[in-house]
């Protein structure tokens, strides 16, 4: 069913995406600390998870794809394009799948998503990495920085996820699994 306001929450998220992406293309040249902890790869799979979670239908996959398909035009040259697509694509279809379940509303399960969905999206775009050109060298670096990221984007999760979902319920937006409840309590309504 085609829902006007469904699509505006997209098109905010999607420009959530593209501030997420230019911060992480900008800030960690003046701050190269930002580099070493895996900041310059954490945020694309926040805004991601957090579609998933939100939207909880197929328009969370294509935010996934549209943000894969940006992040991968702006990848260094041994990166080729639609890996980063395919992999958060294959996360928010996993994430979605799960959304009708209340327990995934909890925070205890959010977070569980978000570090386990960034720890994945960075090992496997790594592991994409590996397979293009041919080598197989796993430095102590590339895994504290998979990790550092992961607890970033763990620590980062609860501001973001507020801020980001303020302005849509401040002009009145629900998410799906908010509905269902509140008709759920009231079973005569």
């Amino acid at each position: 069913m085609f829902n006007p306001v469904r699509i505006l929450i997209v098109i905010y998220l999607l420009f959530l995406g593209v501030l997420a992406l230019l911060a992480q293309m900008i800030l960690p040249v003046h701050f190269p600390i930002l580099n070493i902890i895996g900041f310059s790869s954490a945020l694309i799979p926040l805004v991601v998870i957090y579609a998933s979670l939100e939207l909880g239908d197929e328009w969370a996959l294509v935010v996934a794809g549209i943000l894969g398909l940006l992040l991968d035009l702006a990848s260094p040259p041994p990166h080729k394009l639609g890996t980063s697509m395919l992999i958060l694509c294959s996360i928010s279809a996993l994430i979605v799948t799960q959304t009708h379940k209340p327990e995934s509303h909890q925070w205890l399960f959010r977070l569980t998503f978000v570090l386990v969905g960034t720890f994945s999206f960075i090992l496997l775009d790594y592991l994409f990495v590996l397979v293009e050109t041919t080598r197989w060298y796993w430095p102590l670096a590339v895994w504290s920085k998979i990790t550092f990221a992961s607890f970033l984007n763990l620590i980062l999760c609860p501001f973001f996820f507020y801020l980001a979902g303020l302005p849509p319920r401040l002009c009145g937006w629900k998410p799906s699994y908010e509905q269902t409840d509140r008709y759920r309590s009231y079973p005569y309504a």
